[in-house]
């Protein structure tokens, strides 16, 4: 019979550590789908409490999302993910042709996402506004991430708000222009396209 050396005793303890990250993954997804419908409840009472008193009214809302898989259009009711969002808002920015064609630009509203990831932690997630007059519609800004689910409580939750409207208001035409540090340097600059001119037809020299 073999009996195993101190060496083997070393290597069985690295191998079990996979069984010991396994189960800290499992117990993270438990925590997770044992709160994020907490954290969905808690977020909609912020959503319809703006949306009764706040003065502009672009809308906010709160959607819980699956993970999919596009190959085989499948989900993973395991991983859901819950976003806080709010509606888009017009553009004062409307064009019409000779022919009577009308198009106004509209800026995309802003979402908070508290997403898990395949290790079991949530990551929170800020897109902030984009319209079509940018090229770069990619700007996601990361909040935070939680090692343990249960961690999120009502309190951080309304923190992750706050914070996140108004990293989100400097990324919005309502609000791009003011946001400047204290010597006058911008923060976080947004990309402002300029707009193309050209003279009218019935421009007359002056």
């Amino acid at each position: 019979m073999y009996f195993a050396g101190i060496m083997f005793e070393e290597i069985l303890k690295a191998a079990n550590r996979y069984d010991e990250g396994l189960a800290q993954v499992h117990s993270r997804q438990d925590q997770w789908l044992a709160s994020h419908e907490r954290v969905r409840n808690h977020l909609k009472a912020i959503a319809d409490y703006l949306n009764v008193n706040a003065r502009y009214q672009q809308g906010f809302f709160v959607d819980t999302l699956l993970a999919f898989n596009e190959g085989m259009r499948g989900t993973n009711n395991r991983m859901p993910s819950v976003e806080f969002r709010s509606g888009p808002m017009p553009m004062p920015l409307t064009f019409r042709n000779s022919i009577g064609e009308k198009m106004t630009y509209k800026e995309e509203g802003f979402n908070i996402s508290f997403t898990p990831t395949i290790t079991g932690q949530v990551i929170v997630l800020l897109q902030p506004h984009y319209s079509d007059l940018e090229e770069d519609q990619s700007q996601i800004v990361p909040m935070g991430v939680f090692n343990e689910p249960s961690q999120i409580t009502n309190d951080v939750i309304e923190e992750i708000v706050a914070k996140g409207m108004q990293i989100a208001f400097y990324s919005s035409f309502t609000g791009m222009a003011e946001r400047q540090g204290e010597e006058g340097e911008e923060l976080n600059p947004v990309k402002r396209n300029p707009i193309g001119f050209r003279r009218h037809d019935t421009t007359e020299k002056i």
